[in-house]
């Protein structure tokens, strides 16, 4: 598959982009962004305490997209932690379920950078990044709050958190598609900006 051969020149890619001022300003006001939203943007279904649902994905895929899987992780990483240092939640800081972010960040660089954006490629990332950061690493963690079986709690949360890519899959194409149209992003040098595909 021509995604898994491209991976290290993408992860290399995407160290370089951490070296440009503009890139890195820029993911800092994601990193913002994140925080926020990850703070007041999030739902929890009353009857169903297992999972939330947020909006803090809409700045890690457009640092995914334009800045690739290094700076994706990074961001996921700070902010899961500068948001509990803000607000910390009822449950103690737990450095396994911000691995899962990480893992989830990763998936959705490597997925999104240096490529273009369609529906499709946008659902195997959400479905790919969330079975194996929501839903496999983060329940093993989340796991040891809940005093129930890991299959059943796998089971509920998967209940959640699938239908919930389907509107990240929106949105995501949605936003992606109408940041491509601005200018100013077109002189920040990355070669995808100016394709013209």
């Amino acid at each position: 598959m021509n995604i898994i051969k491209s991976i290290p020149q993408k992860m290399s890619d995407s160290l370089k982009e951490l070296g440009k001022v503009q890139s890195v300003s820029i993911l800092a006001m994601l990193l913002a962004l994140r925080i926020i939203l990850g703070m007041f943007a999030n739902f929890q279904l009353g009857f169903f305490p297992y999972a939330k649902l947020s909006l803090a994905f809409i700045p890690l895929v457009i640092a995914a997209y334009y800045f690739g899987p290094v700076g994706a992780m990074i961001q996921a990483c700070l902010g899961d932690i500068l948001a509990y240092a803000i607000v910390p939640t009822a449950a103690s800081f737990t450095p396994g379920i911000t691995a899962g972010y990480m893992v989830e960040a990763l998936i959705i660089g490597i997925i999104y950078y240096h490529e273009k954006m369609s529906i499709p490629r946008s659902a195997v990332a959400q479905v790919l990044a969330t079975l194996a950061g929501s839903i496999a690493i983060n329940t093993v963690f989340i796991y040891a709050f809940y005093g129930m079986s890991y299959i059943h709690l796998l089971i509920l949360r998967s209940a959640l958190l699938l239908p919930w890519c389907i509107v990240q899959v929106f949105v995501t194409n949605i936003l992606i598609n109408a940041l491509n149209r601005v200018p100013a992003l077109k002189k920040l040098g990355n070669s995808l900006w100016t394709d013209t595909e």
